[in-house]
């Protein structure tokens, strides 16, 4: 069966060069550009990965991440968050995220992206399992 990725990005470009190399190796993708309506497709869809940037207008990524980590039958979702506005080992999550009941993301990625690094990480984190529908 495939595995369902959805995409949470606001930038045509990175979404569609996103969208296209996960294509490519053969997962489902769903892409999104907006976080309010990204939200009404995990439900719908219940993917097995979501990946977020976080500067998005309107809502946050760190809005939306709060928001997934909050709901019950939805906070198992492995979460990359893909972003120009982080840095590795400089990202401090508690800074946006205090609430220490809220897991950090599964894996950060910076723009911009190193296809065969983002690959692995995709594929680790669906290869796991953890999607919300074994839990329903």
């Amino acid at each position: 069966m495939e595995k369902k990725v959805l995409i949470v990005e606001d930038e045509p470009d990175v979404g569609e060069y996103l969208k296209t190399v996960l294509e490519t190796e053969g997962y489902l993708t769903f892409l999104s550009d907006d976080a309010g309506k990204a939200f009404e497709t995990v439900k719908e869809v219940r993917p097995d990965l979501i990946c977020l940037d976080i500067m998005m207008p309107r809502e946050s990524g760190i809005s939306f991440y709060i928001r997934l980590k909050k709901n019950d039958l939805l906070r198992g979702i492995p979460v990359v968050i893909v972003s120009g506005a982080i840095h590795l080992g400089e990202f401090d999550f508690r800074a946006y995220v205090p609430d220490t009941s809220i897991a950090p993301p599964e894996q950060y990625i910076e723009k911009p992206i190193v296809v065969e690094a983002f690959l692995k990480t995709v594929e680790e984190l669906t290869a796991a399992g953890d999607s919300a529908k074994t839990r329903e």
